[in-house]
């Protein structure tokens, strides 16, 4: 499993969490004919940060009183409406670098299984989500559900034999998905991604929304 995330505004509820399977790597990198080959060269990590980020969110969907009555569940789904893209890529100043190599390396970095991380050139948008159902009782209102990919951004040099200066690259991916389920009119909490979100769907009122009927 990759890193998980969970979010929810109401005890009652819960953020669904997916590992995503990957794809088969296609490594990009920016040609160079004047560059040596760096097959082996040694791959030293300059800077590596990570963030969530949005990528989908649902319409709002509303829970009535006549939907929450005692010894009564009612399933509501919750599909994803798309925000934005997250695009795996490794960028190197020669393509002699291995992108398979680089991302290996950064998985080690950072404590991970290869498999876990999005591998260069797929996307957010094509990455495996199945379609939110919950059981609410109890708890009218009016519910979102925001998902997102905690983002890895990271730089490199390589230090290659018989070369005078190193090569460079970055690195752009993603180690886990994460879900958030949300009632308008009730505090996001503090994670930004899920406060676009809530944003997004419900708008910026802080008010707790009046009970749908």
């Amino acid at each position: 499993m990759g890193r998980r995330h969970i979010a929810a505004a109401v005890a009652l509820l819960l953020g669904a969490v997916a590992c995503t399977a990957q794809e088969k790597p296609v490594a990009h990198a920016v040609p160079s004919a004047s560059a040596p080959s760096c097959r082996s060269g040694a791959i030293h990590w300059r800077t590596t940060a990570t963030e969530w980020r949005l990528t989908e969110v649902s319409p709002v969907v509303t829970v009535g009183k006549s939907d929450v009555r005692a010894k009564k569940y009612a399933h509501f789904e919750f599909p994803a409406v798309h925000v934005r893209t997250v695009t795996a890529s490794v960028e190197t100043s020669a393509p002699s670098v291995s992108g398979r190599r680089v991302l290996a390396s950064l998985a080690d970095r950072l404590g991970e299984d290869v498999s876990m991380l999005g591998r260069p050139g797929r996307t957010t948008v094509h990455r495996k989500q199945d379609l939110v159902t919950v059981d609410l009782r109890g708890v009218p209102g009016r519910f979102v559900e925001a998902d997102g990919v905690h983002v890895v951004q990271a730089s490199f040099t390589v230090t290659c034999p018989g070369r005078d200066t190193d090569l460079y690259g970055s690195v752009t991916t993603w180690d886990g998905d994460g879900s958030a389920l949300l009632r308008c009119g009730e505090h996001p909490g503090k994670d930004a991604w899920v406060r676009e979100g809530y944003r997004l769907a419900c708008g910026t009122t802080s008010t707790p929304a009046a009970a749908a009927e």
